[in-house]
C-alpha cells in the first residue's frame, strides 16, 4: 500500500483523499465539461491566455434568465475558479440572445461585451473588465457602452495597439447605425456617450459588424452595409478609424459590390499584422445560381492586394463553395481557407481547403484539397486558428446523418497542403446534439482548446477539448529530456515539471522505480504509477543525496519546476537494462496530494 511507504517522509501529511482537478481529456468520448447544469448553457465565446491556458464565457439559463458565467482554465484545463464558472451578471436578458464578445485585454484580463435588458425591454450594451484574478476591473455592473430606447445588438470587440478597448455593435434605431466605443484600461469612456456612427447611409440598416487593430492605436471595420431584407443592397465594406474614431481612409473600402451577400449573414475579419486585414465570406453567383467562396486582403491604407471582388477559394464548377472560414499566416502572407463543398441542392456535404499566397494566387489547385468527401453525411461549418505555416480546422459532423449523432473533428495542414498528423483527429467521438458555434483558444505553443454547446445530457452545457500542435489530446505534466544514460560514461536526465498554474507556488516531490509503473501503488484515494523498491525509497526518502537535483522543492508561478538525475561515470554495469521510471505529485497546503503526473521512463545502457 502507498499509505506505508509515505509515512516516513514529507508525503506523509498526504492524510486526506486528494481533490483531483478536472482536465483536458486524452479521451475523446469524454472531453472536459465546462459546466454542466439543468437549463441551457449557450453561446460559448473564448480567449486564450499568455499561459497556455483560456478564458471562457457563456450565458446560462440554470436561474431562469440567461446570466452570463465566466472561467478561466490553466495549461492543464484546470478549472481557476469554482466548478461552474463566476457569475459576471444576472441582469434581465432577452429570451433571444444576440452575438457577443470575449478578448484577452492584456495582462490576462478578459473584457465581455454582451447586450441585456436591465435598462428596459429593449437591448442595450454593456462591458466588463475582469481580472486575471476574478475581481471586476470596472466594477460590479460593468460600465455601459450604450444604453436607449432602441434596439442594439450584436457587440464586437477588439484591443487596439494603444491598450484601448474598442466596441462596434448594430444600431436599429433612425437612423440605423453600426457605431463605436472606446475604452481606457481604467474603463473610462473615450468617444462620444452612446458612441460614434462608424457606418449609416439613409435608408440602408448597415450590420454584422467585426473589429480588428491596425497600427497606431486604429482599428479596421467592417460590416455589411443593408442587412434589412432579402433584396437589400448587402456589399461588404470596411474602414480604417483612428483613437477619435474618425475614418482613415478617403472613403469605405468596397470589399465587395459584385452583388448581394445572403441575408443575415457576417463575413469574416482577420488582422494581418500590418496594419491591414483580410476578409472572407461567399454570395450567391447570379449566373449560376450556386455560392462562392472568396477572400480579400486590405493593407493599412485600405488598398486591395488582391482584384477588386475578392480571390475565389475554388473554380470547381457544379458546386456551392460555402462557410469559408480563413486563417491568416503572417510570416508567409499567405491565407489557408476551409469551407463546407456542397452539390447545387446542398443535401450533399464535404470539407475543402485552399492556400491563397500573398499574391493571390490559389496553391492547391483551381478546386482546393477534399478533406472530408461529399456524402450525405452533414458536414458543418468550418472554424479555423493559423498552425505553424498553415492552419488548423475543426468541423461538427453527423457521420450516421442522423439527428443528435454529432461529433467533432479536427484538421491540420501544413503550407503545401500535407497533414502532420497523417489525417483528421476525433476530438469528441460521443454522439450528441452539439452546436456548430465552435469558441476558440489558440495558444502560442500552436495547441488550441475549443469550446461548443453539448446536449449528451439533455439541456445544452458547455464542453471543452485541447489538442496539441502534434495532434493529441489530453495534457502532458512530466518531461525528460533522454531516452538513455550511460553507466560508464555518466551523464544527466533533466526533468521539467509543469502541474499548470492552478498549483503555482505548492510543494512538489519527484519520485523514482526501477521496478515498473504496473501495478504502480495506491492510498489516500490516488494511484501513484510507480512500484515500490530501492530506488523508489531512495527518492522518497534520501532526496538530498547529491546525485539528485530539485527532486523536492516549490513550483513557480507558473507551475513549473525543474529537476536532475546525475548517474556518475563508471557506476555499476550491473544496473544495465534497467528501466527508470520517475513521476511527482504535488501537495496542497494542509498536505494532501492534489495532483500525481504520469510517469516517464529512461533506459540505463552501459
Amino acid at each position: 500500500m502507498l499509505s506505508q511507504p509515505l509515512r516516513p517522509c514529507l508525503l506523509a501529511a498526504a492524510l486526506l483523499a486528494p481533490l483531483l482537478p478536472a482536465q483536458w481529456s486524452s479521451d475523446p468520448y469524454l472531453n472536459q465539461a465546462v459546466v454542466a447544469r439543468p437549463g441551457d448553457q449557450a453561446l460559448p465565446k473564448a480567449a486564450a491566455t499568455s499561459d497556455g491556458g483560456c478564458w471562457v464565457a457563456w450565458f446560462d439559463n440554470a436561474s431562469g434568465n440567461y446570466d452570463v458565467y465566466l472561467q478561466r482554465f490553466d495549461s492543464k484545463g484546470q478549472a481557476v475558479f469554482a466548478p461552474g464558472g463566476m457569475l459576471v451578471s444576472s441582469h434581465p436578458q432577452s429570451s433571444s440572445l444576440v452575438n457577443w464578445d470575449l478578448i484577452n485585454a492584456g495582462g490576462d484580463q478578459a473584457v465581455l461585451a454582451f447586450t441585456d435588458t436591465r435598462a428596459g425591454g429593449d437591448l442595450d450594451v454593456y462591458a466588463y473588465r475582469i481580472s486575471s484574478a476574478g475581481a471586476f476591473s470596472w466594477g460590479p455592473d460593468g460600465v455601459v457602452v450604450s444604453a436607449n430606447a432602441d434596439f442594439e445588438a450584436d457587440p464586437r470587440l477588439a484591443l487596439a495597439s494603444n491598450g484601448d478597448v474598442v466596441v462596434v455593435w448594430s444600431y436599429l434605431g433612425s437612423p440605423a447605425a453600426v457605431r463605436m466605443q472606446r475604452f481606457d484600461a481604467a474603463g473610462n469612456t473615450l468617444l462620444a456617450a452612446g458612441g460614434v456612427t462608424v457606418a449609416s447611409e439613409t435608408g440602408r440598416s448597415p450590420g454584422f459588424a467585426e473589429v480588428v487593430p491596425a497600427a497606431g492605436g486604429d482599428v479596421i471595420v467592417s460590416w455589411v452595409r443593408d442587412i434589412s431584407f432579402f433584396t437589400s443592397v448587402k456589399h461588404l465594406r470596411a474602414q480604417r478609424f483612428d483613437a477619435a474614431g474618425a475614418p482613415r481612409w478617403p472613403g469605405p473600402a468596397e470589399v465587395f459590390d459584385a452583388h448581394n451577400l445572403p441575408i443575415a449573414y457576417a463575413p469574416q475579419l482577420l488582422a494581418d499584422g500590418a496594419g491591414g486585414a483580410v476578409l472572407c465570406w461567399h454570395a450567391s453567383n447570379p449566373a449560376t445560381n450556386l455560392f462562392d467562396g472568396y477572400v480579400q486582403r486590405l493593407d493599412a491604407s485600405g488598398t486591395e492586394a488582391f482584384a477588386h471582388n475578392g480571390v475565389p477559394v475554388s473554380t470547381a464548377g457544379g458546386m456551392n463553395h460555402l462557410s469559408p472560414k480563413a486563417s491568416f499566416v503572417p510570416s508567409s502572407g499567405d491565407t489557408i481557407v476551409f469551407w463546407n463543398e456542397k452539390d447545387s441542392s446542398q443535401n450533399l456535404s464535404g470539407l475543402s481547403a485552399q492556400r491563397i499566397d500573398a499574391a493571390g494566387a490559389r496553391q492547391w489547385g483551381g478546386g482546393g484539397l477534399s478533406l472530408m468527401t461529399v456524402s450525405t453525411s452533414p458536414v458543418y461549418p468550418p472554424s479555423t486558428v493559423p498552425a505553424g505555416d498553415g492552419a488548423m480546422a475543426f468541423v461538427t459532423w453527423a457521420p450516421t446523418s442522423s439527428f443528435g449523432q454529432d461529433q467533432l473533428l479536427a484538421f491540420r495542414l501544413d503550407a503545401s497542403g500535407v497533414s502532420p498528423w497523417g489525417g483528421a483527429r476525433d476530438l469528441c467521438t460521443r454522439p450528441s446534439q452539439k452546436s456548430v458555434r465552435h469558441a476558440l483558444a489558440p495558444a502560442a505553443s500552436g495547441a488550441t482548446v475549443l469550446f461548443w454547446e453539448d446536449g449528451r445530457n439533455g439541456d445544452d452545457d458547455v464542453y471543452g477539448q485541447n489538442i496539441g500542435a502534434d495532434g493529441q489530446l489530453g495534457v502532458s505534466y512530466l518531461g525528460v529530456d533522454v531516452a538513455s544514460l550511460s553507466l560508464s560514461a555518466g551523464g544527466a536526465a533533466h526533468f521539467a515539471l509543469d502541474a499548470g498554474a492552478t498549483h503555482r507556488g505548492r510543494n512538489y516531490a519527484l519520485l523514482g522505480s526501477t521496478t515498473g509503473t504496473s501495478p504502480g501503488q495506491f492510498g489516500y484515494g490516488i494511484h501513484l504509477p510507480l512500484n515500490d523498491g530501492a530506488y523508489f525509497q531512495m527518492t522518497l526518502n534520501r532526496s538530498t543525496l547529491g546525485i539528485f537535483s530539485g527532486f523536492r522543492g516549490r513550483l513557480g508561478a507558473d507551475g513549473k519546476a525543474a529537476a536532475a538525475l546525475t548517474v556518475p561515470a563508471g557506476s555499476n554495469p550491473a544496473l544495465a537494462g534497467l528501466t527508470v521510471d520517475h513521476a511527482f505529485v504535488v501537495l496542497s497546503a494542509p498536505g494532501s496530494i492534489v495532483l500525481v503526473s504520469e510517469p516517464r521512463a529512461f533506459l540505463l545502457t552501459l
